[in-house]
């Protein structure tokens, strides 16, 4: 039986606002802003012999700490804290509630991201070998139709490239703005580091007064102001270039 859109927009929805009231609606009626700007629904606590990973994970994006369930939610987070397209970051966001075809279900996604362009992305994160458990997809399909009734992306993340995530990591130590000096940050601006590798632009970072030439032109990338191929483990022999983002810091 599909269930139609009309009817998956009645699925109940509760979410904590950021002042701590819950709110109790449906999914046609849920403002999105207020959901993604809320507190987990669902507290993460660490016992003696559980099988996942949780704590918190501090994200540049939104300036605060992000509670994360497994390491591999923890790893969509990093994806999410660098990607320059995601303005906002929320973990156990909201519990969607419903009928679906005879079956009552319950669930509360992983991950809610605002982006830029004003669109919200849910994320379910499950190990791609646990993905195709018929109880486990049929959960992951209602919530996918659900999304797409309320005009949200849906993403469920099964693990990323590790490579990737290393050289984010890596580049993490960057992003906290206070250990990089702004007028360092504009200086890196002037320089057109098209086709040079790391080394080059740190040596002419250095040669213009940069104290810390590697902290810069990780910031840099952090930023989106340049770009390198993160495919490849990141050392001084990588080629740089310029990035989506002006590199040309705001006045």
């Amino acid at each position: 039986m599909v269930v139609g859109r009309r009817h998956l927009l009645d699925n109940a929805v509760s979410y904590q606002a950021d002042d701590g009231v819950v709110v109790e609606t449906t999914l046609e009626s849920v403002t999105a802003d207020r959901v993604v700007r809320g507190l987990p629904v669902r507290r993460v606590r660490s016992h003696a012999g559980q099988r996942n990973y949780c704590g918190w994970f501090w994200s540049a994006t939104t300036g605060g700490s992000v509670v994360y369930e497994s390491r591999l939610e923890l790893d969509r987070l990093w994806l999410a804290d660098f990607d320059s397209d995601v303005v906002w970051i929320a973990t156990q966001p909201f519990w969607l509630c419903g009928e679906d075809g005879g079956t009552r279900r319950r669930h509360v996604p992983d991950v809610m991201l605002k982006l830029a362009s004003g669109e919200f992305v849910v994320v379910d994160v499950k190990p791609t070998e646990f993905q195709s458990d018929p109880d486990v997809a049929a959960v992951l399909d209602w919530t996918s139709r659900a999304c797409a009734a309320k005009g949200w992306r849906y993403e469920v993340y099964g693990g990323g490239d590790d490579v990737l995530l290393a050289n984010i990591r890596h580049l993490a130590y960057a992003r906290r703005d206070y250990l990089v000096p702004e007028h360092e940050m504009r200086t890196a601006a002037d320089l057109d580091p098209a086709g040079r590798p790391w080394s080059e632009v740190a040596d002419d970072l250095a040669a213009a007064g940069c104290r810390a030439a590697g902290a810069v032109i990780a910031a840099m990338l952090w930023r989106a102001r340049w770009q390198a191929d993160l495919t490849r483990p990141l050392d001084r022999s990588s080629v740089l270039a310029l990035g989506k983002v002006s590199p040309c810091p705001a006045a």
